[in-house]
């Protein structure tokens, strides 16, 4: 016989109970703990987890961004494009986080979802519509004729995009008539309005942009992640791709049938490249550039050969516009030179400027100059063959180093275009035209804060 009872039957069915009581309780709490925040990749950022049941809090850019993923605050203009888009709002251009925190504004079909707010389309409208897009993103120290060359009717994305359809219209109707179909090197620029010259240069760049994946050939200025970019930098890198969305969004609303390829405009297009007569054969769209130069369009008329880092173009309206004269001369090739300011330069280059601002027998050839682009770039630095460029010629040259110890010296601490200006000034010039563009000159440099 056992020493230990044995227990009541209902004592068992208790303590059964309690024990599935215990577990069914651990296990609602294990379900339901809070997890661990893991970090992220990104830098030193890292990315909690979160309750995705609980609707993400949208900023007035229609996006998310934690306070640890914020950039400092910078002050954007009113009305200007990183105001009125939030750009102050968006997460770090190259972070690469997970969400609920997006990578930039576009949602998951990659539609800009800040295009959704009005005064940010406003904004990038009334910024690219003013835009040269030869200028477009330049940052390098070349000097071109529309950065100085004051037009009446600018060439401006607000331009190319004010009326495709019409354009092409107006260009079908200029290559059915005899004299608009110049050949070669000839030019009749009285044939400007007659023959529509402003429709193939807008044509031809539409059709570069939106048919010839022109946005990504456009200059812009990029910064390395590893070089740990300044909020300013950041912020512009996003301008830069809400510029490109702007121009692409332009794009979209055009008609394929614009598209000039022997597949979608065959008889246009073959016309068009029976224009070329030279020996390296141009592109279509280069040869609508340079006829509507021939036709007497002024913009045309500026446009040179270019190259970015994947592409060229080879379109040279300078050669055959009305100011052909000018961008062909050796005066104007000294005047857009890098130089030191010095009074024999500064004294050819006013004599140039002045005779081109002068009144001429036909008005349409007078000139017209961007006095602030002239007195910056006459002004500032850096100028060719600058300090590096003349150490290393020290370096080479150790023998004559006395010689030259004197151009570095007029090369690291160039003379002022205000000590320049009195230079001539004290050599008593009577021509007034000079006079008047010295005058000009002093006044806008003055003002720039560029004179002494």
């Amino acid at each position: 016989m056992s020493k230990h009872p044995r227990a009541p039957r209902w004592l068992w069915g208790l303590g059964f109970g309690l024990v599935i009581v215990v577990v069914t309780i651990v296990g609602v709490l294990v379900h339901n703990r809070t997890p661990i925040a893991v970090p992220s990749a990104v830098g030193e950022l890292s990315t909690p987890d979160v309750d995705t049941s609980v609707p993400p809090t949208l900023t007035a850019a229609g996006l998310r961004v934690e306070d640890s993923l914020k950039l400092p605050h910078l002050d954007f203009p009113p009305g200007s494009v990183e105001e009125a888009c939030g750009l102050n709002e968006y997460v770090p251009y190259h972070y690469d986080g997970t969400a609920p925190w997006p990578k930039s504004p576009y949602n998951s079909e990659w539609k800009v979802k800040v295009f959704e707010i009005p005064a940010c389309t406003e904004a990038l409208e009334a910024h690219l519509s003013g835009i040269n897009p030869y200028l477009w993103g330049t940052t390098d120290n070349l000097i071109r004729p529309f950065d100085f060359v004051v037009l009446e009717n600018p060439l401006t994305f607000g331009r190319i995009f004010a009326d495709p359809n019409g354009d092409f219209n107006k260009i079908q109707d200029a290559l059915a008539r005899p004299e608009c179909l110049l050949q070669g090197d000839e030019t009749n620029w009285e044939l400007k309005e007659s023959c529509h010259s402003d429709a193939f240069l807008n044509y031809a760049l539409s059709n570069r942009f939106c048919f010839n994946d022109g946005v990504s050939y456009r200059k812009r200025t990029y910064y390395w992640e590893e070089d740990n970019p300044t909020p300013e930098q950041d912020r512009a890198m996003w301008t830069q791709r809400l510029e490109d969305d702007w121009v692409r969004m332009k794009c979209e609303k055009l008609n394929p049938t614009l598209e000039l390829t022997l597949e979608q405009n065959p008889a246009l297009y073959e016309l068009v490249m029976s224009l070329d007569q030279s020996d390296r054969k141009k592109e279509s769209l280069e040869l609508l550039i340079e006829l509507a130069a021939r036709l007497g369009d002024y913009a045309a008329g500026l446009t040179e050969p270019a190259a970015s880092y994947s592409h060229s173009y080879d379109e040279n309206g300078s050669k055959y516009g009305r100011f052909v004269w000018l961008l062909e001369s050796d005066q104007w090739s000294e005047f857009t030179g890098k130089e030191l300011p010095s009074a024999d330069r500064f004294q050819r280059v006013f004599n140039m400027l002045a005779l081109v601002s002068a009144r001429r027998p036909d008005p349409r050839d007078e000139i017209q100059f961007d006095w602030e682009l002239v007195a910056q770039h006459l002004c500032t630095p850096p100028y060719y063959n600058s300090k590096r460029s003349h150490e290393a010629t020290l370096k080479f040259f150790e023998d004559v180093k006395d010689v030259l110890l004197a151009y570095r010296e007029e090369h690291e601490n160039p003379k002022s275009c205000q000590e320049v200006v009195h230079e001539i000034r004290q050599q008593d010039n009577k021509f007034a035209p000079l006079l008047q563009a010295l005058d000009k000159f002093e006044q806008v440099a003055l003002e720039l804060d560029v004179y002494e």
